[in-house]
């Protein structure tokens, strides 16, 4: 994907396509895109930073929920193979451990990180959630929203002026 076209595509939606384009992306980047959100939010330089945070931390919050419903569904086949193979159970448990450990905070860190994949988070999350015990879905998606309005802020403020 070449991100000069991908902007310039953007911009030339006007502003409401433009943030109707950036929340899809934002869905899409949660769900199934490998890629980071970053490219989309260096359109459109005159809007203000805050509208572009609520439109990206809103799309990232409604992937969540189908990235969640995935987890659960798929959580207790990975525990049903677990207990089959040992040694991928001591690596999976661990994993579960940190997810447990660090909870909707760390899922919310995680996801502000500029340039982290959301993809890979998200399922690393939802996949290891132990059923939606670890990290409820409501906070699930409550740090998808506020770790994606965190990372919108902290990009736009690195960019050299």
């Amino acid at each position: 994907m070449d991100p000069a076209a991908f902007q310039l595509g953007l911009e030339s939606l006007g502003v409401v396509g433009y943030l109707l384009g950036l929340f899809l992306y934002s869905i899409a980047a949660a769900v199934i895109l490998p890629v980071p959100v970053e490219v989309a939010l260096l359109a459109y330089s005159q809007l203000d930073t805050s509208v572009k945070a609520v439109a990206l931390g809103l799309g990232k919050a409604v992937g969540a929920i189908v990235v969640f419903y995935v987890g659960y569904k798929v959580n207790p086949l990975i525990e049903r193979w677990m207990g089959r193979h040992a040694a991928v159970a001591r690596v999976l448990a661990a994993m579960m451990w940190f997810v447990r450990k660090t909870g909707w905070i760390g899922l919310t860190v995680l996801l502000a990180i500029p340039f982290m994949s959301d993809t890979a988070v998200n399922y690393f999350y939802s996949l290891l959630n132990e059923e939606g015990h670890a990290v409820g879905r409501w906070h699930f998606v409550l740090a998808n929203l506020i770790g994606g309005i965190a990372r919108t802020y902290l990009f736009l403020a690195l960019l050299p002026r």
